[in-house]
C-alpha cells in the first residue's frame, strides 16, 4: 500500500528534524566453516521500527546478514547488526506511519549503509575470511 502523505506534508515533517546520535545497539557474527565455498550467495533483510517520545524520534533499524556456501542449506556466515537513530523533532510535530515509511526508505537506511557495509567487512577480516565490500545501497 503507498504512503497517503502528500510531498508537501512530507517535506514540511522532513525541515522539523534533526539527526543527533547514530548508535550500533546489538551485533552479532557466527561462522560455519563446514559451509565454506569458494563462492557465497549473500542474503540481507532488513526490518524498522520508531517511536517518538516528546521531542524525540527512535528509529530501530535491524540488519540480518547471511552467506551461503554453494549447494549449503545452512548459512556458512551470519551476522547482525542493530541501530538505534535518534533525531530531535521540533515545532511539536507528531511523526506518523506514513512519514515514516518513506523516511525510513530515503534518508534512514541510506545513512545506515554505510555502517553496516563497514561491519559485515570488519567481521568478516576477523573470521579470518578475505575482505567483503558490499555494493552501494539501492533503494527498496
Amino acid at each position: 500500500m503507498k504512503p497517503t502523505i502528500t510531498p508537501e506534508a512530507y517535506k514540511k515533517k522532513l525541515d522539523v528534524l534533526d539527526l543527533k546520535d547514530i548508535a550500533l545497539t546489538y551485533a552479532s557474527f557466527k561462522l560455519k566453516k563446514e559451509q565454506l565455498s569458494e563462492s557465497l550467495s549473500v542474503d540481507i533483510d532488513e526490518t524498522h521500527s520508531f517511536r517518538q517520545k516528546e521531542d524525540r524520534l527512535f528509529v530501530q533499524y535491524k540488519y540480518d546478514f547471511h552467506a551461503f556456501g554453494h549447494n549449503t542449506k545452512e548459512p556458512a556466515i551470519v551476522l547482525k547488526a542493530h541501530y538505534t537513530v535518534e533525531y530531535s523533532v521540533g515545532g511539536g510535530v507528531i511523526i506518523k506511519k506514513d512519514f515514516m515509511e518513506i523516511f525510513t526508505d530515503l534518508t534512514v537506511s541510506i545513512i545506515l549503509w554505510p555502517y553496516f557495509r563497514e561491519f559485515v567487512n570488519n567481521a568478516i577480516q576477523r573470521m579470518g575470511l578475505p575482505s567483503l565490500v558490499l555494493g552501494l545501497k539501492k533503494r527498496n
